[in-house]
């Protein structure tokens, strides 16, 4: 083994295990025993011809990369062609490369480009996912990394299609919980009659208890964050089905009353009567004569 392999080998030993971090020429110049740049550059050029680094584009400079031994050995049998366009794919991480960018930056012809891109997604090197922002461009990434939220537009898309019908299943689902923490539970005897709980009460879910019931309910198989909740939440209180209480740390459902209403003196016959303008004591309608106050008494 030569001095140069030596010292290169010794660069990637030291910093081969951080395939995360990206380095600068000064960070990997003192490895090299005479601090010279030409040397480094000498063995940086043995490193990226045996595929242990690669070279990245950070502002106005250029950093380094270390590759893993596993993924040297998966991508050592790629022909250079493969190599150069999946080397542009994997510094475009998590958002992913337009096939029309991977193109001019590759300046390989349009069908070395379409077949490279065949093997690769043939062999599960890469895969094309579909992007909100831009829904009829072909983006390719790594094939194990996950697309941003900003790629993919979050749990509330669907092949880059907003999913009304599963945002909708779970505004209902919430709503009902939230309404099932907002009210005391009807007794035998109550009819219908709206009651609530004394001024006061901090029973009501938190932005955490409906996350976490969502998470224990399987409702979805989708992992759904505070932040998306909330997202929902915001929907229902803007539509008029839930409010927040507590200070805002709690949320509340709001009762819609249907049909007529039962609370108060309207329980009573009187507060509903359709005749009650000719009710008087020596009226042809009275409380002596009342037929609804013999029904009502007779329920009660």
């Amino acid at each position: 083994m030569s001095d140069l392999q030596a010292v290169a080998r010794k660069i990637y030993d030291a910093c081969g295990h951080n395939h995360q971090k990206l380095y600068t020429s000064d960070e990997l110049l003192p490895f090299v025993p005479s601090r010279d740049q030409l040397e480094l550059v000498t063995i940086i050029n043995e490193l990226l011809g045996r595929g242990y680094i690669r070279t990245l584009k950070q502002g106005d400079a250029y950093v380094y990369k270390f590759v893993s031994k596993d993924e040297v050995d998966r991508t050592r049998n790629l022909t250079p062609d493969e190599a150069l366009v999946y080397q542009h794919i994997e510094s475009a991480a998590r958002e992913g490369i337009w096939s029309k960018t991977l193109k001019a930056r590759t300046n390989l012809h349009p069908t070395v480009l379409t077949r490279c891109l065949k093997t690769l997604e043939n062999h599960r090197y890469i895969k094309s996912i579909k992007s909100v922002k831009f829904p009829t461009r072909k983006i390719y990434m790594l094939w194990d990394l996950t697309p941003t939220i900003e790629v993919t537009g979050g749990p509330w898309f669907t092949d880059a299609e907003l999913d009304a019908d599963f945002i909708n299943a779970l505004l209902v689902a919430i709503e009902r919980f939230v309404t099932s923490r907002s009210f005391p539970k009807q007794k035998p005897g109550m009819n219908g009659v709206v009651v609530v709980f004394e001024a006061g009460y901090t029973g009501y879910p938190t932005l955490s208890d409906i996350t976490q019931w969502v998470k224990n309910s399987n409702l979805t198989e989708v992992e759904l964050s505070e932040v998306d909740i909330k997202a929902l939440l915001e929907v229902l209180i803007y539509d008029g089905k839930l409010e927040r209480v507590i200070g805002g740390t709690a949320y509340k459902a709001i009762r819609r009353v249907e049909g007529a209403v039962k609370q108060g003196v309207t329980e009573a016959p009187c507060g509903r009567c359709p005749v009650f303008d000719l009710c008087h004591e020596d009226g042809p309608i009275n409380a002596a004569n009342c037929v609804y106050f013999e029904k009502w008494l007779a329920e009660i």
